[in-house]
C-alpha cells in the first residue's frame, strides 16, 4: 500500500506557467518591434548621388583569327603577312583594345616551330589571350571516312 501512495506522489507534473510568460514576452516584444519599422519613406530628406550622362559601353571585338598557311606566313583574314608584319598587326589591335584575344588555326603536318614562331609574335605584341582550336582524334577519322558532300 505504501509503495503505490508513493508512486501517485512521485508522477512528473509539467509546469506551464513559465513557458506562457515566455511566449507573452515574446509576443509583446514582436509587437513592437514591427511597429518600429512601420515608418513611411518619405520621413527621411535624402539627397542620392547623381551621375553624368554615361557613354554606351562597346562589345570586345573579335578574336582575330590566324592561320598558319606555310611556316613563317600567316593569314589574318584575307591579308597574308610574315612573322614581323603579324607582329605589327597584333600590336595595333592590342592599340585598339588591350585584351584583344587571338585564335591560331594551322594544318596538322605543320612543326612545333611553326607554332612557337607565331606565338612568340604574339608574345611580343603583349597579347595574352591566345587560344589554339582543336578537335578530337574520333571527329578526324570520321571526317576521312565520311564521303565529299557536293
Amino acid at each position: 500500500m505504501l509503495a503505490s501512495r508513493v508512486q501517485a506522489d512521485e508522477s512528473p507534473v509539467i509546469n506551464m506557467t513559465p513557458m506562457v510568460d515566455v511566449i507573452l514576452c515574446l509576443l509583446v516584444f514582436f509587437m513592437a518591434a514591427t511597429r518600429l519599422y512601420d515608418w513611411d519613406e518619405n520621413e527621411f530628406v535624402v539627397r542620392v548621388p547623381e551621375v553624368s550622362d554615361a557613354a554606351p559601353l562597346t562589345a570586345a571585338p573579335e578574336d582575330l583569327m590566324l592561320t598558319i598557311s606555310r611556316p613563317g606566313t600567316v593569314a589574318v583574314g584575307d591579308k597574308t603577312l610574315d612573322l614581323d608584319g603579324l607582329v605589327v598587326l597584333l600590336r595595333e589591335a592590342r592599340g585598339r583594345y588591350v585584351n584583344q584575344g587571338v585564335v591560331i588555326r594551322g594544318d596538322a603536318s605543320l612543326t612545333y616551330q611553326d607554332l612557337a614562331d607565331v606565338l612568340s609574335a604574339c608574345d611580343e605584341a603583349g597579347i595574352q589571350n591566345v587560344r589554339l582550336p582543336v578537335r578530337s582524334r574520333d571527329e578526324h577519322s570520321s571526317a576521312e571516312e565520311a564521303p565529299a558532300v557536293r
